[in-house]
């Protein structure tokens, strides 16, 4: 018994110890954690509040910089473009227009022969008035007892360019599939830095597929800056080509406030229409005809060797009509609505090529003028 009674006291004991022990962790773990979190509010207190002037001056960096770039975000939104694409499409451009400088100078040369003055700002001619004397004449009219007259000058010699041009590129998902995009966007730059060379008058470029956008306007001038904005537009994934919609919207462009006598539309495009748009187009150049514009079709095709075993060129593609109930078989470019196009084949026969037509084209839409009839 009395064992028994000492082994209860030293249980007892123990277990007064062991719940001595717990009071103290538990006591010593809730002043750890009262000390922690005072701490932490000392330090979220002390990340809230700045009284120090050199963090001031560096919030006030951060503001500027967070400022700028904001400004720079609303820049590139505006622009549709990233900084990073921005340099990308200068990149691009200047590979373009060191690739067809010469052509460009070629086709400038080419077109000072084709694309005459229209604008009378020199001085010619032997009339009674004018606005200035020409001297070779004094002599001869005071010798005849002043009745030789005719020594005045008029500005009536054409040396100004006055012409209204629209570049026109398809910005269709075609266009990437065939690979011909890359050869429009250097048509394009070669017929922008030769007509820019030459001084053409007003030089716009738009892109057309589902719409079509003016992506440089006629009062602009074309600058080194141009190329990139406009190589950064064309992504070549619109899903439709409409080209009776683009058509309509170059004559409404074309016909916008100017003075220009002579307007012309470069259309530079694989050539892939909608069938049941052949009538209307038809219609739409023959309006064109009559408003004194110049519809003109560069048909690419992409690389010169791809396409020599190309099935889907569009000299090589066919298409199946119905009529009287039968089909029939043609090619597509037997029906084309297009008067006037050309296919490029390669770019170094562009300034050649192109200049040779429009020599006969002025001439065939001169005549046709003057006959008063259409196509």
């Amino acid at each position: 018994t009395q064992s028994d009674s000492e082994k209860r006291e030293n249980v007892d004991v123990s277990d007064s110890e062991e719940e001595l022990d717990e009071e103290l962790d538990e006591k010593i773990k809730a002043e750890s954690d009262s000390e922690h979190d005072e701490k932490h509010v000392d330090e979220v207190a002390e990340n809230k509040v700045f009284t120090d002037i050199a963090q001031l001056e560096i919030d006030d960096a951060k503001l500027d910089m967070s400022k700028n770039s904001h400004q720079l975000t609303e820049v590139e939104q505006s622009t549709g473009i990233s900084s990073a694409e921005a340099t990308a499409a200068r990149l691009k451009w200047s590979q373009i227009q060191a690739n067809t400088l010469n052509l460009s100078r070629r086709l400038c040369e080419k077109l000072r022969l084709v694309m005459e003055p229209l604008v009378a700002t020199k001085l010619q001619g032997d009339y009674r008035t004018g606005k200035r004397i020409n001297m070779k004449r004094v002599i001869g009219y005071i010798a005849s007892g002043y009745r030789k007259d005719k020594i005045w000058l008029r500005r009536t010699k054409p040396s100004k360019r006055n012409y209204r041009v629209l570049l026109a590129v398809d910005d269709s998902e075609s266009m990437q599939k065939s690979g011909a995009g890359d050869m429009a966007l250097a048509a394009l730059a070669v017929l922008s830095n030769g007509m820019n060379q030459l001084e053409i008058g007003e030089l716009g470029v738009a892109s057309f597929g589902e719409e079509m956008k003016l992506l440089h306007q006629f009062h602009q001038a074309f600058t080194s800056e141009s190329g990139p904005a406009l190589v950064s537009n064309f992504t070549f994934d619109q899903k439709r080509t409409r080209m009776a919609l683009c058509v309509e919207s170059a004559i409404a462009a074309l016909e916008g406030d100017t003075d220009s006598s002579m307007k012309l539309v470069f259309l530079i495009s694989d050539g892939r229409i909608e069938r049941d748009s052949r009538s209307k187009l038809r219609k739409l150049v023959r309006e064109m005809t009559e408003k004194n514009i110049l519809l003109v079709v560069i048909i690419v095709e992409g690389d010169a060797t791809a396409k020599k075993t190309n099935k889907d060129s569009i000299v090589n593609m066919k298409e199946v009509t119905f009529e009287n109930g039968k089909p029939k078989v043609k090619y597509f470019i037997e029906d084309y609505p297009f008067p006037y196009y050309m296919i490029l084949e390669e770019m170094s026969s562009l300034p050649e090529v192109l200049g040779d037509a429009l020599r006969q084209w002025f001439e065939m839409l001169a005549q046709i003028q003057s006959q008063g009839t259409g196509y």
